[in-house]
This record gives structure tokens, C-alpha cells and sequence, in this order.
């Protein structure tokens, strides 16, 4: 008797009833709250694929610029990487501000590494700028 007591009342917070529209007029349908947790992943998946696009960017925006170099171009594809490697950081910065210690980590991991990668060759490439 405990059990299904305890298994209906489960049910009843796991679930909640939403008004749907439908070609039949207004209907009530129960819609799990589990399942909605499941769209977080897909959502920070797509984050992730456009900071990874913007990294893309970056990084083909530095090599027209180092292609360029000595050139009246130059300061042109400088100024245009040096857009995308800001655009780039902010996105990643701003995505890191709103997870969690433990998915930081994971983020860190999975696109970390390209990210600093790519600001460090920025660096390099004003670094290189100073020199000449």
C-alpha cells in the first residue's frame, strides 16, 4: 500500500498538466519535468558548436592576417582577427560564467585548449608586431 502511494505521488510531482492547442480546440496534456531537463544538453551542444565556429573564424581570420604580412592588407586582417579572437573569448567567458564548477571543467576540456590556443597566437602575432 506504501509503495503505490509512494509511486503515485512521485508521478503526480514528476508530472504537471499543460493547456495544448490543437486542431480540436484546447486540450490538457501532462508533460514530464525530466524531459524538459533534457533540452539543457542539446542547447549547451549548440553553444558549444558556435564558440567552435567563432574559433574557426579566429583562427582563419589570423592566418589571412599572417598571409598579409609586409603588406597594405595587413592592418586590415590584423584589425579582423583581432575582432573574431574578442568575439571568440567573450562567447566562451560567457558561457563558462553560467555553468557550474563541474561543467566548467568538462567545457575546459572539451574546448579549452583550442580556445587558448588561439588567443596565445594572437599574442604571438602582436607580440611579433612589436618586434618589427
Amino acid at each position: 500500500m506504501f509503495a503505490q502511494l509512494a509511486s503515485t505521488h512521485l508521478r503526480t510531482l514528476f508530472t504537471r498538466r499543460l493547456p495544448v492547442i490543437s486542431a480540436w480546440g484546447p486540450q490538457v496534456q501532462s508533460q514530464s519535468i525530466a524531459r524538459r531537463w533534457y533540452s539543457a544538453p542539446r542547447d549547451l551542444d549548440k553553444e558549444i558548436e558556435s564558440i567552435t565556429d567563432l574559433a574557426t573564424v579566429a583562427k582563419d581570420e589570423m592566418d589571412f592576417a599572417l598571409e598579409s604580412r609586409n603588406s597594405v592588407y595587413y592592418n586590415d586582417d590584423k584589425n579582423a582577427a583581432h575582432e573574431a579572437v574578442d568575439e571568440m573569448t567573450e562567447a566562451y567567458n560567457s558561457l563558462l560564467s553560467r555553468l557550474t564548477d563541474a561543467d566548467k571543467r568538462s567545457i575546459e576540456m572539451r574546448i579549452g585548449m583550442k580556445i587558448k590556443e588561439i588567443q596565445s597566437a594572437y599574442e604571438i602575432m602582436t607580440l611579433n608586431d612589436l618586434e618589427d
